[in-house]
């Protein structure tokens, strides 16, 4: 009797549901209460970081929204938007969007002065925990109705020259329609201009020549034509002329700093830029404690002129200083360089320190 009691009680016990485990025992699995993204703050995200405008004609404003998600936790604030390029603007920018919200950033890009393949990209600061800072970017081609080819003629010059030098700009009407060009003027009376026809309506030419005298340095100009096409009905084309002097020196003088106690070593780069090859000669300088020398480098006609220094070198007050060497160029028969010197910094005076009414002794001169 007593073992069949035993065997009842068992079998009741078995059958009663198991104790909930108990958190961190062996084999028990810790659940928590709190959500998955509990504490993630603000996170960002796009539908796109970037776009693909295709082709746009040259002149047209590219407009483009992108789309922002919050997808965090917290308010995500968005408190830059910051293109690359002043061609490219944004507009008024979602500032703040709450969690599984979205917002939305404008961007335009105006394409006037571009032509070929194009990437314009644009910063997003913002407060996200991920990526607080995050590039955009609108890619696409520009293209002109009437591309010209190079954008800018440059004509290049010797310093003596005296024949009128030319080059020719292209001028490609890249639409299907046909497009007449006709009338080319000169704003400068530096260039004349003259236009021939490739293909009627499709493809010119136009020969832009540089008339002399040609003075030295950059001379600008613009070529006008006038078009059929009723958007561009004169087109203009810019052209430089570009005369190198006869003798380039560079530097143009010689600034010192403070001289060391040993001897040191300065160059000036000189070339000849004339029809004949330049030849320097009798490099001396005005002070006689500085030697100079002459020092032929790479092709013909151009030369390092080394200035040395003597030990704790110093230009005195009132005491012109210029280094000059004779060349076989009969307008510049002698190349003078100024040498200056910096002004030495003065002494900076020392605080006077007072504390409870005494008066701090200066430091002796020459020590720290």
């Amino acid at each position: 009797m007593v073992l069949l009691g035993l065997g009842a009680a068992a079998a009741r016990l078995a059958a009663q549901p198991a104790p909930p485990p108990v958190p961190g025992a062996a084999g028990a699995s810790v659940t928590s209460a709190q959500p998955a993204d509990a504490g993630s703050g603000p996170l960002i995200q796009f539908d796109g970081k970037e776009y693909n405008f295709g082709k746009a004609e040259a002149g047209e404003v590219v407009k483009h929204v992108f789309i922002v998600t919050n997808a965090g936790s917290q308010v995500l604030e968005i408190t830059n938007v910051h293109p690359g390029c002043g061609c490219t603007t944004a507009g008024n920018w979602s500032r703040q969007i709450a969690p599984g919200q979205t917002g939305t950033i404008p961007i335009e890009f105006n394409s006037a002065r571009y032509s070929g393949s194009v990437t314009k990209t644009i910063a997003v600061y913002s407060n996200a925990k991920d990526h607080p800072q995050e590039t955009l970017s609108l890619q696409g081609t520009v293209w002109k109705v009437l591309e010209v080819s190079p954008q800018t003629a440059t004509i290049n010059l010797l310093p003596d020259a005296t024949n009128s030098v030319s080059t020719t700009v292209r001028i490609t009407n890249q639409s299907d329609q046909t497009i007449a060009i006709s009338d080319p003027t000169s704003s400068s009376k530096s260039f004349t201009a003259e236009l021939k026809t490739t293909t009627p309506g499709k493809e010119y030419e136009l020969v832009i020549t540089a008339v002399p005298p040609f003075p030295v340095g950059n001379t600008p100009g613009t070529i006008s034509v006038k078009t059929s096409l009723p958007s561009t009905p004169v087109l203009n084309v810019f052209v430089t002329a570009m005369v190198q002097p006869e003798i380039l020196v560079s530097p143009q003088k010689l600034t010192l700093g403070p001289s060391p106690s040993v001897w040191t070593t300065n160059r000036l780069f000189i070339r000849g830029n004339g029809a004949s090859v330049l030849t320097l000669s009798d490099p001396e300088c005005s002070d006689a404690r500085v030697h100079v020398q002459i020092s032929p480098i790479g092709t013909r006609g151009m030369y390092n002129l080394v200035i040395a220094l003597p030990p704790d070198y110093q230009i005195e007050p009132g005491q012109q200083v210029e280094i000059s060497v004779k060349s076989n160029y009969p307008r510049n028969p002698v190349i003078k360089v100024p040498v200056v010197q910096l002004p030495r910094t003065a002494a900076v005076a020392q605080p006077v320190l007072r504390s409870s009414g005494v008066q701090a002794v200066p430091q002796t001169a020459g020590h720290p």
